[in-house]
């Protein structure tokens, strides 16, 4: 135990609740004092994830404050009291950079980076279909790497194979942590009293072209309601968007309407109720697009050079994993991951999950265990050793 307790501050003042959530979990250990700094908004919804959410100290943005306004109130708090400031998220483009960069306290700090490539090393894109914004985001990177990059003492990444890509494939030479996005929390994962015995199969996450091929899910499972639709269940959880988000849904309709087993959204879905389908499910699904080329031109690849929710998904709900070979998994839940490389090959990995029930059982009893691995305890100690007892080196 240390003399002194350490003066800790979160900043986000955008959006990656969970990941705030994380954050604030993560820190708030007997050797800290945490204050968090955010929006009205973002607190009136942590208040579904944190209980007694009064106990903790938070700055919160006024209403009619604007967010160059609110920084200069944090720098201020920061200037008198903390030692070490997270930063979860800054946007790219040239607003934000510049609200960043006019904000400049005392403190040591440590950015979380989300889009490596944007960070780090992309050359600047450009994209004549949308000159504006390529403009701005070659201003904002511009700055964010000639100025910012050299003020923060530390980055993080949530995601412990991009770490990996930044040490192997960037000149970044500073330290760089693993605060992941989510946590497991075995106290809320419940074992669910099922009404029958089919394996749910479930897709999370927003009904959108870029991030995930629902049209190769739904052909895929398609095929499989034909010969199992008895013993499975495929659950789209997230919301549609756009007209791609429309027309997946309008597939599923017309599935429904065949009689196989297939459930989607049919409007808002709260967190609670979210958390609530994840954790009654058997299987994560995630037929993820690797690759996500911003409007910019610029490319980041998930897994590798940006994190993604869906590991942390499986971690926070304790299920097996099936995603797309490429897509680079962590090592602590390779023993609990399905990797597929064709359409075929993911049909015969089902198939086998199907009809093996022991190495379906199998599968679940090692996501478990490899939950395990992102407790809170757990993360609070890497926290402690690979932070804390080394802010000084920072």
């Amino acid at each position: 135990m240390r003399n002194k307790l350490i003066n800790i501050g979160i900043l986000e003042v955008h959006y990656h609740l969970k990941f705030l959530h994380t954050t604030i979990k993560v820190c708030k250990t007997n050797e800290t004092n945490l204050t968090i700094f955010t929006t009205r908004k973002i607190y009136e919804r942590l208040k579904i994830y944190i209980e007694n959410i009064e106990k903790y100290e938070f700055v919160i943005k006024e209403k009619n404050e604007s967010i160059s306004k609110f920084l200069k109130r944090v720098e201020k708090v920061c200037n008198e009291k903390i030692e070490l400031l997270f930063i979860n998220t800054i946007q790219t483009n040239s607003l934000d950079i510049v609200r960043f960069i006019s904000f400049k306290p005392n403190s040591k700090i440590i950015a979380t980076s989300h889009i490596t490539n944007h960070w780090l090393k992309a050359k600047y894109g450009f994209n004549v279909k949308n000159i504006p914004r390529s403009l701005d985001v070659t201003i904002s990177l511009f700055l964010l790497r000639k100025i910012l990059l050299k003020r923060f003492n530390a980055l993080n990444v949530i995601y412990p194979p991009v770490k990996a890509h930044i040490e192997k494939n960037t000149n970044y030479r500073k330290p760089v942590f693993t605060i992941p996005f989510n946590f497991y929390d075995n106290k809320k994962v419940k074992k669910p009293e099922k009404k029958d015995e089919k394996i749910r199969f479930i897709i999370p996450g927003y009904i959108e072209k870029f991030r995930r091929d629902y049209h190769l899910s739904l052909d895929v499972f398609e095929k499989l309601f034909e010969k199992y639709n008895e013993k499975i269940e495929l659950y789209i959880l997230g919301q549609p968007r756009g007209k791609y988000g429309k027309e997946i849904i309008n597939k599923c309709k017309i599935l429904k309407e065949k009689g196989y087993n297939i459930k989607y959204p049919t409007g808002f879905i709260s967190e609670e109720k979210y958390n609530e389908i994840l954790i009654e499910s058997d299987i994560i699904f995630s037929p993820l697009q690797i690759t996500k080329i911003a409007d910019t031109g610029i490319k980041e690849i998930y897994g590798t050079t940006e994190g993604s929710a869906i590991p942390f998904e499986a971690i926070q709900s304790s299920k097996p994993l099936i995603i797309g070979n490429d897509f680079k998994i962590m090592k602590e839940l390779e023993s609990s991951t399905v990797k597929y490389k064709s359409r075929e090959d993911l049909i015969e990995k089902i198939i086998d999950l199907i009809e093996n029930k022991e190495k379906l059982k199998k599968i679940k009893i090692e996501a478990k265990k490899n939950s395990k691995n992102f407790m809170l305890p757990v993360l609070q100690e890497y926290f402690k050793n690979k932070i804390l007892d080394k802010i000084n080196e920072l």
